[in-house]
């Protein structure tokens, strides 16, 4: 199953993932985030990752926690990063994702969804709306009065599907660093008040 999830949550970052974890190779990056997920607290962990099954193959995940976790993230995420990827390749991570330090992604009162995708064979089915259901469901349970994502300025499908379930673009943040080494745009943080 490590295999697929990576997969999948390598389709959610693509160019992102090459550069910070790949060190500009796919496979690499990929390799990189199944380590994450197969981990404990860490943002790309089975901890977290809930995934939609069509006859039992998994076809998307959505990831999600409270925003206040996203801190305490930090220090495994550097260790498990630092195991995944060894000196070298830490270094030159640290030193990529160093515009992205003090970047805000979600509030501490947030449920935040961290990554979600379907397999494109699967797209155009309700899987997405369904995995953002089932994240919705799961953060009124926990109490949450409001949940939030990120999605790339680029993805418009995405922001298409997340406008259409009630999401607001609420900023959007651009990254110029980014923008000049890999054409990254940007990201709109959304979120969406919980009845």
């Amino acid at each position: 199953m490590a295999t697929v999830v990576s997969a999948l949550i390598y389709l959610t970052m693509g160019k992102m993932a090459d550069y910070l974890f790949g060190l500009d190779n796919a496979k690499t990056a990929q390799g990189v985030l199944k380590h994450l997920f197969r981990e404990k607290s860490n943002r790309f962990s089975y901890q977290f990752t809930e995934v939609a099954t069509l006859s039992g193959k998994v076809t998307g995940l959505v990831i999600a926690y409270s925003g206040r976790l996203m801190k305490s993230f930090e220090l495994p995420m550097a260790f498990h990063l630092f195991q995944a990827c060894r000196v070298s390749g830490f270094i030159q991570f640290m030193k990529r994702a160093s515009p992205l330090f003090g970047v805000k992604e979600v509030e501490n009162d947030e449920y935040f969804i961290s990554n979600i995708a379907v397999l494109s064979a699967y797209q155009g089915q309700g899987l997405g709306k369904y995995l953002l259901s089932h994240a919705e469901k799961t953060a009124s349970e926990q109490g949450f009065k409001k949940i939030s994502l990120t999605v790339d300025v680029e993805n418009e499908h995405a922001l298409s599907l997340y406008t259409q379930t009630g999401f607001n673009v609420i900023e959007t943040v651009e990254v110029k660093s980014l923008q000049k080494h890999i054409g990254y745009g940007g990201y709109h943080r959304m979120a969406k008040v919980l009845a």
